[in-house]
């Protein structure tokens, strides 16, 4: 079993303050601070001459990526963000698809997943929640012979409600509906297996759950689908080579896109930031991702005994455990905002979420964050009107 208060200590953010922003951004452990470092101190001292091998390196880092999510290495890239993926295939349907045609998504879901498609001007349809959930059926209902895609966060990210991605993409898979994930608030802690849950596109910012800040997002897509709607950018990394060539260099000479995602890299990016996320990665695989979303049950379980106690009313799908995630959200009513800044002044950090607010638990965070949450709470109850 990991020792919790070890590596609570690996997060110097604990010591001066409860931080329960994770699912805005999680804080750096040290051991991914100092890989960072030294990825840059290596630039600093070497310039561009590891370049090849930062590639090789990254390519490993796909190969680990892929083996987490059961698929493979050509069919993993990072783009800039989950806006950025949600663009790109936007930008494939538009080119690609037939029309007129409809894309379903879900009234609650982080901007990120819908403006892409909604800036392309296709028509969206939003299924509504009943008390934060969604069904199946709520979803396959605004459906119709002309919808093109379901676009669908794994974790909603203003109440924590997982959905069951699995059962989703059986049914769309049966009736030949692209199937859109934003994991950004389940990846990694939660399974993802695209194979199983039949996903034909993924992305997950990673500066949430990821512990590298903001490095990008990765970006799954299946051979099918890149074969139906390839990449509607191009630069010089994501086309093929003339032969004896690294690169296309000819002018006015056709070209072709890489078949494999790299299709989606247009050009270089930030290659010392995103290595340093095989640290974070390999930090969380040694603690165990079973280990990791039983300590966040337990914590959750434990913060919601205690808003309970508190007559605090708890706005987060709470009912079946698999639709549970690393997420509270509760409500103190219209003095929501006020509570979020009495809490802060405290030192003692959440989020105010769609009006609500929101709790976002961490392999860092103890009991004791949440008694000192729950005694601030208390405490500044009488003094906010």
């Amino acid at each position: 079993m990991p020792d919790w208060n070890r590596i609570r200590r690996d997060f110097p953010v604990t010591e001066r303050c409860a931080y329960f922003l994770s699912a805005a951004m999680s804080p750096l452990p040290t051991s991914v601070f100092e890989a960072i470092i030294g990825e840059y101190r290596m630039l600093l001292l070497d310039g561009d001459i590891h370049f090849d091998d930062d590639l090789k390196r990254c390519g490993a880092l796909y190969t680990g990526l892929a083996d987490h999510l059961n698929s493979k290495a050509e069919n993993i890239v990072f783009v800039a963000n989950t806006s950025t993926a949600m663009s790109l295939v936007a930008l494939s349907f538009g080119d690609r698809a037939p029309r007129p045609f409809n894309v379903v998504s879900l009234e609650d879901e982080f901007p990120s997943s819908t403006i892409g498609f909604e800036h392309r001007g296709i028509e969206m349809r939003y299924a509504r929640p009943i008390k934060g959930r969604y069904t199946i059926d709520s979803i396959l209902d605004m459906t119709d012979r002309r919808t093109l895609a379901v676009v669908a966060s794994y974790v909603q990210y203003a109440t924590g409600f997982r959905l069951d991605i699995e059962s989703l993409g059986r049914v769309l898979k049966e009736r030949e509906i692209v199937f859109v994930v934003n994991a950004t608030q389940g990846f990694p802690f939660y399974p993802i297996d695209v194979e199983a849950m039949h996903i034909d596109v993924l992305s997950a910012s990673l500066h949430k759950w990821g512990m590298t800040g903001h490095i990008g997002a990765i970006f799954y897509t299946s051979a099918a689908f890149r074969e139906k709607y390839p990449s509607p950018l191009a630069g010089w990394l994501s086309v093929v080579g003339e032969e004896g060539e690294h690169i296309h260099i000819a002018k006015n000479a056709p070209f072709r896109l890489r078949t494999s995602a790299r299709q989606y890299n247009q050009g270089t990016s930030n290659l010392q930031a995103i290595l340093a996320f095989q640290a974070a990665f390999n930090y969380m695989k040694k603690i165990g991702f079973e280990n990791i979303r039983l300590r966040i049950a337990e914590l959750t379980d434990y913060l919601m005994a205690a808003l309970k106690r508190l007559g605090i009313r708890i706005m987060s799908p709470a009912a079946r455990p698999e639709e549970r995630s690393a997420i509270v959200a509760f409500t103190l009513g219209e003095g929501n905002s006020r509570y979020v800044d009495a809490l802060a002044a405290k030192d003692i950090h959440v989020s105010l979420r769609n009006g609500l607010i929101r709790v976002s638990l961490n392999i860092f965070n103890d009991f004791s964050d949440i008694d000192r949450l729950r005694d601030a709470l208390m405490e500044i109850a009488g003094n906010i009107s």
